[in-house]
């Protein structure tokens, strides 16, 4: 069974190695970059939509306080003229009108909370893109200055530059298998 192991191992590693060698860094940074940019154009997009939600739920609040304002004064002239019978109605409307915005002011502060939240993760993924962007244009640099200086080892590049390269376990068995093939050697 390690056997089978080892050798699906090998071939994961060399369609991996393929895969790497067919993609082009600059081009799959550069769509990162895009779709990144995409993504936070989106999330501007709700965030001045909720916006324009909060607008929206603060003009009906003010309407139904100048309701709530209407409806107390008239209640208060119907009491002085003791005409209870047109009393009870607006007693109705002034209670309703009072739910309404007491749920009114629920759902605004639901909205505020969630606006906020938003506002604070669109700040980070905003920080975020421009941190890849600095280290795309660092990257771009170093691939344009790497061939002009001549790398003394070509199968480098320039990403590996002043760090110690990883070595995968993959790699470790590739060297294994040809070390046992050539009789445990040097």
């Amino acid at each position: 069974m390690a056997l089978m192991t080892r050798l699906a191992r090998l071939v994961r590693a060399d369609l991996n190695a393929v895969l790497d060698r067919l993609e082009a860094p600059e081009l799959v940074l550069a769509q990162a970059v895009r779709e990144m940019e995409q993504a936070l154009d989106q999330e501007r997009r709700g965030l001045a939509a909720l916006d324009r939600e909060l607008a929206r739920l603060a003009l009906r609040d003010t309407a139904l306080a100048e309701e709530e304002e209407g409806t107390t004064a008239a209640l208060a002239e119907g009491l002085q003229e003791g005409r209870e019978a047109l009393a009870r109605p607006l007693i109705r409307r002034r209670l309703e009108t009072g739910r309404r915005r007491a749920a009114l002011k629920t759902r605004r502060a639901e909205h505020a909370g969630e606006r906020g939240r938003l506002a604070a993760q669109l700040e980070s993924r905003a920080a975020r893109l421009a941190d890849l962007r600095a280290r795309a244009a660092l990257y771009l640099d170093d691939t344009e200055q790497a061939p002009a200086a001549g790398a003394a080892d070509e199968g480098w590049g320039p990403a590996w530059s002043g760090a110690d390269p990883a070595v995968s376990d993959a790699e470790v068995e590739l060297e294994l298998l040809r070390l046992r093939r050539q009789g445990g050697g040097s």
